[in-house]
């Protein structure tokens, strides 16, 4: 099964759990979590904000 993911400020979950890194960097954004770096063209997270992942275990077959 895939990753799940989202975003948590000190810990704490600010956003529900994702499908894709995209859609919690998303979020991240419309939160006002997340930074434009100019000279790299990409967002970012600050200190204290965190993508957490949390991957999901496969079923063993019965």
């Amino acid at each position: 099964m895939a990753a799940r993911y989202r975003i948590a400020v000190f810990g704490q979950p600010r956003s529900p759990w994702r499908a894709s890194i995209d859609e919690a960097m998303a979020d991240a954004i419309e939160l006002n979590l997340a930074s434009w770096d100019e000279s790299e063209r990409e967002w970012f997270l600050a200190v204290p904000v965190d993508l957490v992942r949390k991957a999901k275990l496969a079923r063993a077959a019965a």
